[in-house]
């Protein structure tokens, strides 16, 4: 289940995500860091993935403000053993920044562009 809306800050309205969570299914919060999306929800729902803006991404080779806030949320996450996605990479060196940084996930045009299900073939590295 991916949450991309704002859930009230009752922690009551998260109890359909936690059953579903303790139920096996994966959550992951998505467009973190931009809009309604809280650190205080992250922490709360322990997701198994948070996704990055696409904010994030965009030049962030050049910005030492993103850069240091995904090296903050990658210290705060990773001890709570969620896994960090970046959105909207684009740029070759972005995508080296993301790596270097430790992000577990990059996803965006640089990476491969969104397709039909039946146009995907798998390769294996």
């Amino acid at each position: 289940m991916k949450l991309t809306r704002r859930i009230d800050s009752d922690q009551g309205s998260f109890d359909p995500v936690i059953l579903l969570k303790e139920k096996g299914y994966t959550i992951a919060i998505d467009d973190f860091g931009k809009g309604e999306t809280s650190l205080s929800t992250a922490l709360y729902l322990e997701p198994s993935f948070v996704k990055l803006d696409r904010y994030f991404a965009t030049d962030l080779a050049t910005s030492v403000n993103k850069i240091e806030v995904i090296r903050t949320l990658i210290d705060i996450f990773q001890k709570k053993k969620i896994k960090i996605v970046l959105e909207g990479i684009e740029k070759p060196i972005d995508l080296a920044m993301a790596k270097a940084l430790g992000v577990d996930i990059g996803q965006g045009y640089l990476l491969g562009m969104p397709k039909p299900i039946n146009e995907i073939h798998v390769t294996r590295s």
